[in-house]
């Protein structure tokens, strides 16, 4: 007998899903409730290939009531400047997260706030249960930061910190820059410069702290006391900020010969501004900075940076919270490996 034309097809079930796999109903169940660390990822996989060809949609309403998830990450965001989102170190960490996400069938909550409305809202996710555990990416002083994230560890919500590598509470994703700024700074002393700037915004990242970290201890490892005239915390992570950093070095009694930007775009401003001031670079000033962005291969002379797996940092990150997710763990950290990349700046 046909099936009448108005009768909608059966909707595809877990057990259909199982038995396509050659799994259980439980393993299943396991993959769509946040628990991959209870099967192999050829498991994994062969679930959600088999969800795939039966077009397997979960009843999200009901799962949601049986398991309290939201199937939601939060991605937290501590950052003064309006305009984060438009920051490319953001977007590409974002990216990771959001598209690791997607593959495992979770949803993005992001959440930012400023310094003086962080206690208030940065958190509010969380208190209202809205998403399952939270990744949290904080600028500003190491006190604020620190302050928050014990927060988030006394909730008991299952979290990662990204970028910040002394806090060992909760388990970290980071890149190395103390050593990436260290191995930098070498290759401007092989190339004879002894006067060396270094550039940031006034408001600082845990990364960003390492990167100048490693700028002093390479010049002390050289027997070269950094000077408190060529350190210069100003403005925003933005070109423009950028100029007005390089304004101030080459108005010095005694300018830097070689600037490290803390990262590209400060590097872009401050190349900028030597044109502007008749300075052949890296002839007169040499310039490098730090993230790789797009652009810093292109412009003129090509920019000489420490290239960083940012989109890769993401993805670790929200893998490393889905690990979490009901599995209580020791805080771990995963530090990933930076490429210098010399190019003409230098």
């Amino acid at each position: 007998m046909t099936q009448p034309e108005h009768s909608k097809p059966r909707r595809a079930t877990m057990r259909d899903v199982s038995k396509r796999a050659g799994v259980s109903v439980q393993t299943v169940s396991n993959l769509l409730n946040g628990r991959e660390h209870l099967m192999t990822p050829e498991t994994r996989e062969r679930v959600e290939q088999a969800m795939v060809v039966l077009d397997y949609r979960p009843n999200a309403t009901a799962r949601g009531l049986r398991s309290q998830r939201t199937k939601t990450l939060g991605f937290l965001v501590l950052d003064n400047d309006a305009k984060f989102l438009a920051d490319p170190m953001t977007d590409m960490v974002m990216a990771g997260v959001g598209d690791l996400a997607r593959e495992r069938g979770y949803g993005v909550l992001i959440q930012s706030a400023g310094f003086k409305e962080a206690d208030k809202v940065l958190l509010q996710p969380l208190h209202e249960s809205r998403v399952d555990g939270a990744i949290l990416y904080l600028s500003g002083e190491p006190d604020r930061r620190h302050r928050l994230l014990r927060r988030v560890v006394d909730m008991g919500y299952p979290a990662v910190a990204l970028g910040e590598s002394s806090f060992d509470l909760l388990p970290s994703v980071t890149a190395a820059n103390v050593e990436g700024a260290h191995r930098l700074v070498n290759h401007l002393l092989e190339k004879g410069h002894r006067r060396i700037a270094f550039a940031a915004a006034r408001s600082t990242w845990p990364q960003v702290e390492d990167r100048y970290s490693g700028y002093r201890a390479a010049l002390r490892d050289a027997g070269i006391e950094p000077e408190r005239d060529l350190q210069i915390f100003r403005g925003r992570w933005d070109a423009a900020s950028g100029a007005e950093v390089a304004e101030a070095l080459f108005d010095l009694q005694e300018p830097p010969t070689a600037i490290v930007a803390a990262n590209d775009l400060l590097a872009l401003g401050i190349i900028h501004m030597a044109k502007q001031r008749g300075l052949k670079v890296p002839d007169d000033i040499a310039v490098s900075g730090f993230n790789n962005f797009d652009f810093s291969a292109y412009i003129s002379p090509a920019l000489t940076t420490v290239s960083l797996p940012v989109y890769e940092m993401g993805r670790a990150a929200a893998e490393l919270l889905l690990g979490r997710l009901g599995q209580p763990t020791d805080a771990v950290s995963e530090e990933f490996a930076v490429e210098i990349l010399i190019r003409d700046s230098t």
